[in-house]
């Protein structure tokens, strides 16, 4: 099986040339072109590189992603980003979510990477709503 990562909460399994694009439940990473947003890709490259890797599905949307938490080398990927302060809780999957508040809440006391400098962070979903008025195709 070989993993894509497209960003710091969205990848693509490919296993046998079939290609199931995951998204990470209960977290969202910054943006790319946010700031710690390509740390987050590679951070959670990282994570994945060379582990087995299965995913506990929630649910599939419309365009059909899948939403799940990740498990590789028996790690939750998911709570792991939001640990090191790579991700946001994302509070509109909170009945699968069990214990992602305290994970970020403990990041952002922790001041662990995007709360470095407080929890006046700009959310994923804001800054794909500003940029999206502005032209910037996401």
């Amino acid at each position: 099986m070989r993993v894509k990562v497209f960003d710091g909460d969205n990848i693509t399994l490919v296993d046998r040339g079939i290609k199931n694009k995951i998204h990470l439940a209960c977290i969202d990473a910054p943006e790319l072109l946010q700031a710690e947003g390509e740390h987050a890709r590679k951070v959670l490259q990282n994570i994945l590189a060379d582990e087995e890797i299965y995913v506990r599905v929630f649910k599939k949307d419309k365009f059909g992603r899948y939403y799940g938490e990740v498990i590789a080398g028996g790690q939750n990927a998911n709570k792991l980003m939001l640990s090191l302060g790579l991700a946001h809780y994302d509070r509109l999957q909170e009945k699968d979510c069990q214990g992602y508040a305290e994970l970020e809440s403990k990041a952002q006391s922790d001041r662990a990477g995007i709360w470095a400098n407080g929890t006046d962070v700009m959310t994923p979903s804001q800054f794909r709503r500003e940029n999206k008025l502005l032209g910037v195709g996401y």
